[in-house]
């Protein structure tokens, strides 16, 4: 592979699981953050000074509801580390827009938890200089060492690190079919998008559930076009992955694949083989339309399905069955997904406690702790740590005979501390087995999870050239862009704009922007060397 290798790093934060360190997360940092500079020996007991107890403020997303502020698991937390410590839980939707209201009237918090999705705010508040330069510190804990160099690269601007990535997978998602419904209909498992098609028109005309009703059809499907249906990076619409005339690198917005796709989606809404009002369907209500038993066709992911979902499918379809589709063949000969981006999210450091390194070093150990990995396998409330994460056996969880940690109270409760971290999520290196399928105690989500691990070890991952890298016209005008895309493909589907326009759309695309985004991206890429695409 024509590739530089101190820039291979650079080529896909993805990377992360294939070149992780073989030794697992510490909790606690290398060295103690409370030894005095050049210090070889810890001073005697009866000189040593009291822990300060710090006050630290923190803020991220949340899904749902936050817990209550001075429920039990917070007063375990401040309990255990000598801290007074809170972290706000806003809700995602308006995120952005309270965090940025807080910074602007210059009350920003200790540290803030990023989404993924939040990329351009990080950049733009990380180039104002508003975070905390984290180099030094990441070589005094033992976590943050073990993070792989190609994880950090998004978070770096002229060398100096201002973000902490949280761990995703980096296997990828994929979609599944109702079974039950194909062996009513006498079909096969779909592997490409024509026979993708005749199954969700069957699904919409010929009565899958046998009740006599026309009330099933195929593909749920949401605002913006999501999910996205690619079986593969050649279909996928924010994957770098064709080429232009002169060698460089598009958005698969804007792609021969996308534009397949579109295609098939038009094909499907004409026979109202997908949801019909899609356009103005949120995200929970698209969830409804498959759990509900109407459609067929839904996207499944590696962890994070709803277990309650699925019991409610199985409540009103009990013989329901699922098939999990492989990565369909694409015309250049490509078969396999795209690897995901390896982080969910980011951890920043208000750059104002530079005078404050012991504080951060505090914030620095909790943080580690909260990213340690229980593997499920080996759940066990004689593991302190996990049982007092999950705020104790019998009164925060239980284990079912699988050792699924099963949650005893509403997070409304607050019973359990790790509601109450800013980053909760368990750091898993390359070499733990996640064990995906059993954080289910649901068969059958467990046996699709379990079909999706075996495609992704079946078949190679693509890693996209384009992670990390900032734009500064995208950052101007990309999200304007991708939402003239979004909507101007969207009545292509519903036949309110004809898809011989694509090129006219892809060429207003170009002229407010797009063709300086694709120039920035395509010279960092050729910086990095990135010369050819890369399956693993």
């Amino acid at each position: 592979m024509k590739f530089k290798k101190s820039l291979m790093l650079a080529a896909a934060a993805t990377l992360v699981f294939t070149a992780a360190c073989s030794s697992k997360p510490a909790p606690a940092p290398s060295s103690s953050p409370n030894a005095s500079e050049g210090s070889s020996s810890a001073a005697p007991e009866e000189t040593k000074k009291p822990e300060e107890k710090y006050k630290i403020t923190g803020a991220t997303y949340i899904f749902g509801n936050p817990p209550p502020k001075d429920g039990r698991g917070q007063q375990m937390l401040n309990e255990k580390f000598n801290v007074d410590y809170f972290a706000e839980k806003i809700p995602n939707e308006n995120f952005v827009e309270k965090i940025t209201a807080m910074v602007a009237g210059g009350n920003m918090p200790d540290q803030i938890a990023f989404r993924n999705t939040n990329m351009d705010l990080f950049n733009r508040w990380a180039n104002q200089k508003a975070f905390l330069p984290l180099n030094d510190f990441i070589e005094e804990f033992d976590y943050l060492k073990e993070i792989p160099d190609e994880l950090w690269l998004p978070f770096t601007i002229d060398g100096k690190i201002y973000g902490i990535p949280t761990w995703a997978p980096v296997e990828s998602q994929s979609f599944f079919v109702r079974k039950d419904w194909l062996d009513n209909l006498s079909l096969p498992v779909p592997t490409s998008y024509e026979e993708l098609k005749e199954v969700a028109i069957a699904f919409t005309k010929n009565d899958p559930d046998k009740n006599n009703k026309n009330d099933t059809y195929g593909l749920a499907m949401g605002q913006d076009i999501n999910p996205t249906f690619s079986m593969g990076p050649y279909w996928q619409h924010d994957t770098w992955y064709h080429q232009d005339a002169e060698g460089n690198y598009i958005p698969g917005l804007i792609s021969e694949g996308r534009k397949d796709l579109i295609q098939f989606f038009n094909d499907l809404y004409k026979e109202k083989a997908i949801t019909n009002d899609f356009a103005v369907v949120n995200w929970a209500d698209t969830n409804n339309e498959f759990y509900s038993g109407k459609a067929g066709v839904f996207l499944i992911a590696p962890r994070g399905m709803s277990q309650d979902y699925m019991k409610a499918l199985l409540e009103i379809n009990t013989g329901a069955e699922f098939v999990v589709l492989e990565p369909f063949k694409a015309p250049d000969g490509s078969q396999g997904f795209t690897a995901g981006t390896g982080f969910a999210k980011m951890l920043a450091i208000n750059a104002k406690l530079a005078d404050n390194p012991d504080k951060v070093r505090k914030m620095l150990e909790i943080h580690g702790f909260s990213r340690q990995y229980y593997q499920p396998s080996k759940n066990s409330s004689d593991n302190k740590d996990f049982d007092w994460f999950y705020g104790n056996e019998g009164v925060g969880y239980k284990l079912d005979e699988n050792k699924v940690r099963v949650a005893l109270n509403d997070p409304a409760a607050g019973t359990e501390p790790f509601l109450y971290f800013l980053d909760n999520t368990n750091w898993i290196t390359a070499n733990d087995d996640p064990e995906y399928p059993n954080a289910y105690a649901v068969p059958q989500l467990k046996e699709a999870t379990q079909q999706l691990v075996d495609i992704n070890k079946k078949f190679k991952l693509y890693y996209p050239p384009h992670v990390g890298i900032i734009s500064p016209a995208e950052r101007e005008v990309g999200a304007e862009l991708q939402q003239f895309l979004m909507n101007e493909q969207t009545k292509m589907i519903t036949g309110n704009r004809p898809i011989s326009d694509w090129d006219a759309v892809v060429k207003e695309y170009m002229d407010r922007g797009g063709s300086k985004i694709i120039a920035e991206y395509n010279a960092e890429i050729k910086a990095r060397g990135y010369t050819e695409r890369i399956w693993k």
